[in-house]
């Protein structure tokens, strides 16, 4: 399984290419960590004022989720 941030796939011939920004293997990702991220993304949000802060925290938020949900599917 892999933690994939961002980016798209394009379908062409029956063919998928797909490119990201970010890739992570979820069976290196530490899941206390990546809860502990999860929390504090959270947090982060709630507390985010101003649209810049919001669309941030926001990013970081989904960020984090992907990271757990790749663990998750692991374990």
């Amino acid at each position: 399984m892999m933690a994939l941030m961002g980016g798209f796939a394009r379908i062409n011939n029956n063919e998928i290419t797909v490119l990201v920004n970010d890739a992570e293997k979820g069976s290196d990702i530490d899941p206390q960590e990546a809860q502990q991220t999860l929390k504090i993304a959270e947090a982060n949000l709630n507390k985010a004022e101003g649209k810049r802060q919001k669309i941030e925290a926001n990013l970081a938020l989904r960020r984090a989720r992907t990271r757990v949900e790749a663990i998750n599917v692991i374990s």
